[in-house]
């Protein structure tokens, strides 16, 4: 009897499978131009709109077809038919004799408003099958002030109906969009963006959910050749969700441990027209838990961008244990010590593994633009997003409990004294590990890695190596020209007892003073001070040696000092 009904599920499936892949592989009908945001009007009527079209070789009978704008569904479309290769603008029963002016129309009974921010709309057969869907955004018009209303958004290319943001533009009409004719931005080129997987997450120990940049096709999916999964875990069920079809939902016999990482990997993946990627995708996830102080620290922030660039705020996973990105917020302190609105840092328990760098922005797109990142450096889009003050901030991550994990209270006058311009350098944390609030553990980020290493290691840290004595200067020759080569030195220190206080001159060779260093520091058992190689007005050093004058004593009276020497140079480069 099992085998039975095994066999009549699998079957029904390939049926299935076999009807959903010719509407899912040819897009018969698809949205190719959308007016969600009419007024103030440039030339067309002030109505909501969109604009289809049959890009089959056959007649389609529009009857009982439907329209969907995120929940909300149109009246059943009457009997029409759409010839090939021909358009036809849907709207309101009310806007159809403004817009029937401009080419063949259809004023529905029920026209869902679309909305001006963006949302999933998707055209629907009879059947209710999905078989076209876009979901658009204002980020689309590319130009703000398009977005602000009267222009269209329009498919460049309508062969490829499955890529999304690069194939569509604001339209370049001057009515502002093109219902019922060919769309102007069709002669742009567009170039083809691989579908691939951007992310997996645990939604409970049985249940993993897989999201796609792009729509994919539902059979390829559904028989799972395309992922495998480490160590040793099979998957019962695997189901793609409508109608974006970017969303994969797999479910397994048995349950993962919490903590443990989980690897992916994906091959030969089908985009929504059917098309394999040649190209394979490794992704690590696990089974998420919540966050507790000193698993999380603030590691890298950029709080002064250039001129049509972004803020971003980075952090950093130290602990062992795997942290759910929904669990954790962000928000600002004002000058009266008050936590102004907290920001949560992921919709879905996206896991931030051991050792894992993450930047948050409101504009990812644009840190790319704007800096040198990886294809492993990790940049999550978070909007709305704190506003970071160019002069001074305080930034506090929490837990969505209210629990401060980490506070940071900036200053811009921790860069780099050098630094000729300050906009678009990112403040880095030297050592992920040690105090966050304190301005000798950030240095400006080195030019060579572009000013900032946002989703991934700082360009400038301090080694974790230094010997067990009281004092050593790492390292004991430095290059401080912002090259991100020893950019600074470092005077770290070990094994103190408690109670001890120093102070630090730097002099040179003669016994010129250059700086006090350090005034008077009670001391913890380790940590450092770091030194950038200018004078006590700002100057650069020139080339050569100079000299540490430690003095240390504690409350009892015993005193003790040290000189330890460390060297400047210019010609030096890394090899």
């Amino acid at each position: 009897m099992v085998k039975n009904q095994l066999f009549l599920l699998l079957l029904l499936t390939a049926l299935i499978c076999d009807n959903w892949a010719i509407a899912q592989a040819h897009h018969r009908l698809i949205v190719q131009e959308i007016m969600a945001d009419p007024t103030p009007a440039v030339a067309l009527p002030a109505y909501e709109w969109v604009e289809i079209k049959n890009t089959s070789k056959e007649v389609i009978a529009l009857q009982h077809w439907r329209f969907t704008a995120g929940t909300s569904l149109s009246s059943p479309f009457p009997v029409y038919f759409l010839a090939p290769d021909s358009l036809l603008i849907l709207c309101s029963a009310v806007a159809q004799t403004a817009l029937g002016k401009y080419g063949k129309t259809m004023g529905l009974p029920v026209f869902p408003s679309l909305s001006n921010e963006g949302e999933t709309v998707s055209l629907r057969d009879p059947s209710g099958k999905t078989v076209h869907a876009v979901t658009y955004s204002t980020e689309w018009y590319a130009f703000p002030w398009k977005a602000e209303g009267g222009w269209s958004l329009e498919l460049i290319d309508a062969a490829n109906p499955c890529q999304e943001q690069d194939n569509w533009k604001a339209s370049i009409d001057v009515n502002g969009g093109t219902p019922g004719q060919q769309n102007q931005t069709s002669t742009i080129p567009v170039g083809v963006v691989s579908t691939k997987a951007t992310y997996a997450f645990f939604k409970d120990a049985s249940t993993m959910q897989v999201v796609f940049n792009r729509p994919v096709d539902s059979c390829t999916i559904s028989k799972g050749e395309w992922i495998h999964i480490s160590p040793g875990i099979s998957w019962q069920s695997i189901r793609l969700v409508p109608p974006k079809y970017t969303e994969a939902i797999l479910h397994f016999s048995q349950p993962v441990l919490p903590d443990s990482v989980v690897q992916l990997t994906i091959t030969k993946l089908a985009n929504c027209s059917g098309m394999k990627e040649s190209a394979s995708w490794t992704i690590k996830t696990g089974l998420a838990g919540t966050a507790i102080r000193n698993s999380v620290t603030l590691n890298e922030i950029l709080f002064n961008p250039r001129s049509g660039g972004e803020e971003f705020v980075e952090c950093l996973n130290t602990s062992k244990k795997i942290i759910a990105l929904s669990d954790l917020r962000i928000a600002l302190r004002n000058s009266g010590g008050q936590l102004g609105s907290s920001y949560k840092l992921a919709g879905d328990p996206i896991a931030l593994l051991p050792g894992q760098y993450i930047a948050f922005s409101k504009d990812p797109y644009a840190i790319q633009r704007e800096y040198l990142i990886p294809a492993s450096a990790t940049l999550q889009k978070i909007h709305p997003f704190v506003t970071l003050p160019n002069e001074e901030g305080r930034i506090v991550l929490l837990n969505t409990q209210g629990e401060v994990l980490d506070e940071l209270h900036y200053d811009e006058s921790w860069h780099f004294e050098l630094l000729q311009q300050k906009e678009g350098v990112s403040l880095e944390k030297l050592d992920p590990t040690g105090v966050t609030q304190n301005r000798n553990n950030w240095h400006s980020a080195a030019s060579t890695a572009g000013f900032a290493t946002p989703g991934q290691k700082n360009s400038q840290s301090i080694s974790s190596t230094s010997s067990q004595g009281n004092f050593e200067i790492i390292p004991p020759v430095f290059s401080p020209d912002l090259d991100g080569w020893e950019d600074f030195c470092s005077l770290q220190y070990r094994g103190m007892g408690t109670g001890q206080v120093i102070s630090v001159t730097v002099v040179d060779v003669s016994g010129a003073f250059i700086i006090k260093l350090v005034p008077r520091a009670l001391l913890s058992t380790h940590g450092h001070f770091s030194w950038n190689g200018t004078t006590a007005s700002g100057k650069s050093c020139k080339s050569g040696t100079y000299v540490f004058i430690i003095e240390q004593y504690d409350l009892s009276g015993k005193t003790k000092i040290s000189r330890l020497p460390v060297t400047i140079t210019y010609s030096l480069k890394k090899v």
